[in-house]
């Protein structure tokens, strides 16, 4: 009787790593360069859109200089044809005079306008690379944004995920639920980003050509108080990328919770707004829940009284936290400014970002304000025992 062997099911575990790690390797060395890419045809962009500039301004000095030598050939023509007219009233020196001006202004003429030609067709061809840099910059920073998913997923559990998976198929959807995670957590980012600092050190950035501008005018005393306002532009961007920066991760939401996390975060807040009442209500009791729901309830609490802050100016925010049994219920609260909610701002995706959030949890997040009325958000995440740590 023959015996069939046995099918390996196990993996290689140090064979997996292996592997993994030239595929980090390799993924790293390519990142790298598509990031060169990119911010190489970033710069070439930026000398392209001053080159264009300066190109733009000259074609309108030439084809003013054409206009008037137009008018010009004009008058001179006229005058010709008026000597033709009357020919025997005109000496030969004023007839020789009015020939000779008027082939001069043709010949300026003709010179004016091979001149605006050939900067039209640079000028087309600047506006023709600009489209096609800034078609290179976009495809080189969504790729980058792909590549990072990638790595950080390379970088992450799955070198451990040998020993816990049994079949291809449990990696693959593993695989997919972490890379669905890190990408809706890097556009947050991203937005956030674009929303903030972003929007500041561009504005800065062509704020420099106004200031070295005003210096040439008005003087260095000028140019000194415009860059003074260009200067708190760049603080607030500082402190803008700091908070960022923090907010990817506070330490202490595994190791105390959320609540204790939440009431640090606010006493930070009390101290960068010393004039602002905050009040921190906890009803039931606490609930330790996977760190990624902690994580993102502590983001939306963030999110929501930085908002109140930057934007309505108010002098007290009242924050909320219900435990029930099956869910989270968080209230915030503020008396300020208030906000049109019919009218969109084109650009800003904080509110957005706050509500794409919520429903990855399987929540819901409403919001409701009114001019002069303050804002209120309310967060509504069920929680399944599953989403709950084990006691």
């Amino acid at each position: 009787m023959s015996t069939s062997r046995p099918i390996k099911t196990e993996l290689d575990v140090k064979h997996l790593d292996k592997i993994i790690n030239s595929m980090i390797d390799n993924v790293s060395d390519s990142k790298s360069q598509i990031f060169e890419i990119g911010e190489e045809s970033r710069k070439e962009h930026d000398a392209l859109v001053k080159e264009l500039q300066l190109v733009k301004q000259e074609l309108r000095g030439i084809i003013d200089r054409s206009d008037t030598l137009e008018i010009e050939a004009r008058k001179s023509r006229g005058h010709l044809a008026e000597i033709s007219r009357a020919f025997n009233q005109y000496g030969e020196e004023d007839i020789r005079h009015a020939y000779e001006t008027a082939n001069s202004i043709q010949n300026d003429l003709s010179i004016v306008r091979e001149m605006e030609r050939q900067m039209k067709k640079r000028r087309d061809e600047l506006e023709r690379r600009l489209i096609q840099l800034k078609a290179t910059i976009h495809k080189a920073e969504s790729l980058v944004g792909q590549v990072t998913v990638v790595l950080n997923y390379l970088t992450s559990d799955l070198k451990q995920v040998g020993d816990v998976i049994a079949s291809a198929r449990e990696q693959r959807a593993f695989g997919l639920k972490v890379i669905e995670a890190l990408e809706e957590e890097r556009k947050r980012l991203s937005r956030e980003i674009h929303d903030g600092p972003a929007q500041t050190l561009a504005q800065v950035l062509l704020g420099l050509d106004v200031v070295e501008r005003v210096g040439q005018k008005e003087g260095m005393a000028a140019s000194h108080e415009e860059l003074q306002k260009y200067r708190v532009m760049v603080q607030g961007a500082l402190a803008e990328v700091r908070r960022i920066i923090y907010d990817l991760r506070p330490m202490s939401l595994d190791d105390l919770g959320l609540v204790p996390t939440l009431q640090k975060y606010l006493h930070r807040v009390n101290s960068d707004y010393p004039s602002l009442s905050i009040h921190f209500d906890r009803m039931g009791k606490e609930k330790r829940l996977q760190s990624r729901i902690e994580a993102a309830l502590f983001r939306l609490i963030q999110e929501a009284v930085q908002n109140a802050c930057i934007h309505a100016d108010p002098s007290h925010i009242s924050i909320r936290i219900e435990y029930r049994e099956n869910k989270v219920l968080i209230l915030i609260t503020d008396n300020g400014t208030g906000f049109d909610q019919s009218v969109k701002k084109e650009g800003s995706y904080g509110l957005i970002g706050m509500k794409e959030r919520a429903e990855l949890l399987d929540g819901e997040l409403i919001i409701h304000s009114e001019i002069g009325q303050g804002t209120k958000v309310l967060i509504n995440i069920p929680i399944q025992q599953e989403d709950m740590l084990s006691e």
